[in-house]
């Protein structure tokens, strides 16, 4: 492992059954802090999403067999925004999207489930917070 990673805890959101908790799978070589949140339909998790301050990864695992595609779609307190696609089906690791963002800006995330890359968005989480890229 390339240093300690950490997590932070979520707070949980019960709108459409969706969960968010602090949990990470493939960025756990990351070092400094990843948040998660966890999309739950039906009380499984069908997608995930992270970002992680070290490195400006952007993160999108798609859980459920279901024909959806996962996508964490961002934004900055600067105005820039990108969509994380996981189109690869349900499976057990998180797609990495490496970006270069201004270190001194502030990201928020969502996580959403859709069909096809511009589809309508058939399940999405609230915003996270704004956390800080740089760390």
């Amino acid at each position: 492992m390339l240093g300690t990673l950490k997590l932070k805890l979520l707070g949980t959101a019960t709108a459409a059954g969706i969960l968010a908790i602090g949990i990470a799978a493939s960025p756990a070589q990351a070092q400094g802090t990843t948040w998660c949140d966890n999309l739950e339909i039906g009380g499984e998790v069908a997608a995930r999403g992270c970002f992680s301050e070290y490195g400006d990864h952007v993160y999108a695992g798609d859980y459920r067999a279901d024909g959806w595609r996962a996508v964490t779609e961002w934004k900055t307190n600067y105005g820039r925004t990108g969509e994380c696609h996981d189109d690869r089906g349900a499976t057990d690791t998180l797609v990495d999207c490496n970006y270069d963002m201004a270190e001194s800006g502030s990201i928020t995330f969502r996580i959403v489930v859709r069909n096809g890359e511009d589809g309508t968005n058939q399940y999405q989480t609230g915003w996270h917070k704004y956390v800080p890229i740089g760390g």
